[in-house]
């Protein structure tokens, strides 16, 4: 498939997982974060060079929750699942905010299904004596966007946002401080990037240099002059970095004027 998303329908054990698919190549699993499913700019640029999978999690965006999903866990089991279905063979994972910390439980659970993994703003990394995250719409908007003006209209309706925020107490966002998962990072091991924004507030800078520090094979950049939603505040830039980690893996760290540095990467 090639193009514009097409919106697609699994069915899997649990109940039927809604996703939106395009492109060709390599396969590539986006991850959303709390606020739902939403098509951006950057997801797009990965199409012109991946086959892009991006499933909605149950709950989300109208989709009716499967009964016994209600963990990040169970959701990482069930991701394996619809891989294994759709694509049905090793993939790379790019998750955003919420979409992130299910990344990171998918890469410790299945990790024989990951080549590469982004962790965009991940969520389940606020120290334990954080305050709790507010979820007041005035104070996500102003914690999500540095810039504001350039997030696209939201058509979700109200009942359907509303949904989304019920969804996110049901998989335990919280305060956003997952414990077990902090104590596991350090047993990913595949390759991944980490990229935080500079006007982060709801993802701390200690968080992502805690993921720096433990998992073994990874890179972490900051964005700059981005705050939560790195995809919409910084869609080009975002876009780039995301792009050039898939394609030279361990070899994004070299420059690029050095071809004799990254032969043997993936074409």
């Amino acid at each position: 498939m090639t193009g514009e998303f097409e919106r697609e329908t699994m069915d899997l054990p649990t109940g039927s997982v809604t996703y939106f698919v395009a492109g060709t190549g390599h396969d590539v699993v986006y991850l959303h974060p709390a606020a739902g499913m939403r098509i951006s700019d950057s997801l797009r640029r990965l199409v012109r060079r991946f086959r892009v999978w991006a499933p909605v999690v149950p709950g989300f965006d109208g989709t009716i929750a499967h009964g016994t999903v209600d963990t990040m866990l169970a959701l990482a089991d069930l991701l394996a699942a619809f891989i294994e279905s759709g694509p049905g063979r090793a993939v790379d994972v790019v998750g955003s905010s919420l979409g992130g910390w299910l990344g990171a439980w998918f890469a410790i659970r299945h990790p024989d299904l990951v080549e590469h993994l982004v962790l965009a703003a991940p969520a389940g990394f606020r120290p334990a004596d954080a305050p709790p995250l507010s979820f007041e719409p005035d104070v996500m908007r102003a914690q999500l966007y540095a810039h504001p003006e350039r997030v696209p209209p939201d058509d979700k309706p109200p009942e359907m946002r509303k949904a989304n925020a019920e969804a996110v107490v049901r998989y335990g966002l919280g305060n956003s401080h997952d414990a077990a998962l902090q104590a596991k990072v350090a047993e990913i091991g595949c390759q991944t990037l980490i990229l935080h924004g500079t006007l982060d507030v709801r993802v701390p800078a200690s968080g992502v240099q805690m993921l720096k520090e433990r998992i073994p094979s990874s890179q972490l950049v900051y964005v700059y002059d981005a705050a939560h939603s790195l995809e919409l505040d910084q869609p080009d830039r975002v876009g780039a970095l995301i792009e050039d980690f898939l394609v030279r893996g361990e070899a994004f760290i070299v420059n690029q004027a050095l071809p004799e540095t990254v032969a043997g990467n993936r074409p």
